[in-house]
């Protein structure tokens, strides 16, 4: 189902809101129950190995990030279009996207590979 810009930048903001915050039931009230978290860590950053199922487990995952970190800082992003979350995990960059369906998350994908996120903080330049 489409999702309107508007409802997919207020559900992103709520979702970055609760990721702030480090406490699951935050997550657990913007997320679908059968939400997935995919991470792409290319071998060079912590990752989940394989996907997350469920909004119970996605939501100890990503409070437990912000939990275990000395320094955790998120900002909201647009990323492929999108609205999405630039992460700042013990120094390391990191990007977040989501997939909104229905007024909740429903996919979250986390990207840590650094060989990926090079050019995340620079503006691009769209040739027609």
């Amino acid at each position: 189902m489409k999702v309107s810009r508007p409802e997919q930048q207020a559900v992103v903001e709520r979702f970055l809101a609760a990721l702030r915050t480090g406490r699951p039931q935050d997550l657990l009230d913007v997320m679908a129950p059968d939400v997935v978290l995919t991470a792409d860590g290319g071998g060079l950053a912590a990752a989940a190995l394989a996907p997350v199922h469920g909004a119970a487990q996605v939501a100890v995952v990503l409070a437990r990030a912000n939990q275990t970190a000395a320094g955790f800082e998120m900002t909201a992003v647009w990323l492929n279009g999108a609205p999405a979350g630039r992460v700042e995990l013990d120094g390391e960059l990191g990007a977040v996207s989501l997939l909104v369906e229905n007024g909740q998350v429903t996919r979250v994908y986390v990207m840590r590979n650094p060989r990926k996120l090079t050019r995340l903080d620079e503006p691009a330049e769209l040739a027609r």
